[in-house]
């Protein structure tokens, strides 16, 4: 029978439609890939079709050095590249200024809007991507994340990224945005207020007992000594999968040794492949939950969200959402998949 499941800890409801379960093939992509035409602005060679990069890996005898643009010359043999959004949803030159009424709020769209390119190769996406450009890449989230969060101007740094045109991604080369707010997203604040209240009650963190009760269990697509992935209790998404570390950390800064570094793009590369495999590279978008202090009762992950349903007038009308693919059916053929994938990831 269909089962109606709550969040861990979010006051959100989810209809485990098993009446109405589809098959794991049923979303299988089947659609043709689309080629785009003209020039790719993130492609080397391109540089200057964007603006100056904040910051640019570039190897350097056995080593890489961190570079940034200037306005005439822009930074070649470049391993990740970091620019400013060209068409950026906040801007830094803009000052935050927060107006009250009784209706209508507003503020100045103040902040910054970047994307990491994420290599010079077009199509390296994390889920066929070498684990030594992953580990680069996520070295870029860590670099910016900490740059941002030293501005006390800002209060949130969202880190996510757009797979497939489907799931919003306007450019295919393979990149993740980044938004730094002076606001923090209403989400974020409802899992940081759960988190903390739980502490307060139990004296422990909610997201470490998660890991510790998912762990081996039904739901577990992938796990190594740091971290483990599985489909949550009450996915939203067909096969949604979350990432978590298995060590306290309310912040992503945290990540800061090479073995975990490296660790976490293994992770990533495991799971992104896996999702590939058993879903022929299917429309994605993910994004890290993460706080800009480590002394927090908050414990940051990552989650993804493949786009294989839409949300109809009783998802947008009651934010509960129904959800015909079973997370343990899910995460049985993940785990296969990703079982598959590690044999051949070095």
């Amino acid at each position: 029978m269909s089962e109606i499941r709550r969040d861990y800890l979010l006051d959100r409801w989810v209809i485990i439609a098993t009446e109405r379960a589809k098959r794991p093939t049923d979303f299988v992509t089947t659609r043709e890939r689309v080629v785009e035409k003209g020039l790719c602005p993130f492609c080397p060679g391109n540089e200057e079709l964007t603006p100056p990069a904040v910051l640019a890996y570039v190897p350097r005898k056995g080593e890489v050095d961190r570079r940034k643009d200037d306005d005439e010359n822009r930074v070649r043999g470049w391993l990740v590249r970091c620019v400013p959004n060209l068409f950026p949803a906040l801007r830094p030159s803009v000052r935050f200024d927060l107006k009250r009424d009784k209706l209508f709020t507003r503020a100045t769209a103040a902040g910054h809007h970047e994307v990491v390119i994420e290599s010079p190769n077009h199509n390296e996406h994390p889920g066929v991507a070498r684990v030594s450009q992953l580990t680069l890449v996520v070295k870029a989230y860590l670099d910016r994340l900490n740059h941002f969060a030293r501005n006390p101007s800002l209060r949130y740094v969202s880190i996510f990224r757009n797979h497939g045109k489907e799931a919003g991604a306007s450019l295919s080369h393979a990149h993740t945005q980044i938004i730094a707010s002076p606001i923090v997203p209403a989400l974020i604040k409802e899992e940081v207020e759960a988190s903390t209240r739980y502490h307060n009650e139990s004296g422990g963190c909610i997201f470490c007992e998660i890991v510790e009760s998912e762990s081996g269990g039904p739901r577990v697509i992938f796990q190594n000594r740091d971290y483990v992935a599985f489909t949550p209790w009450a996915s939203v998404h067909p096969f949604e999968f979350w990432l978590l570390p298995r060590r306290h950390m309310g912040s992503l800064s945290e990540v800061t040794t090479v073995e975990g570094i490296r660790s976490l793009a293994r992770a990533l590369r495991a799971c992104f492949g896996g999702l590939r495999r058993l879903l022929n590279d299917p429309p994605y978008s993910c994004g890290f939950h993460l706080t800009l202090t480590t002394k927090s009762q908050y414990h940051w992950h990552l989650e993804v969200y493949p786009k294989l349903s839409e949300w109809a007038g009783f998802e947008r009308s009651t934010r509960m959402f129904i959800n015909a693919m079973s997370p343990e059916i899910a995460a049985g053929s993940l785990r296969g998949a990703i079982r598959e994938e590690l044999k051949e990831i070095k």
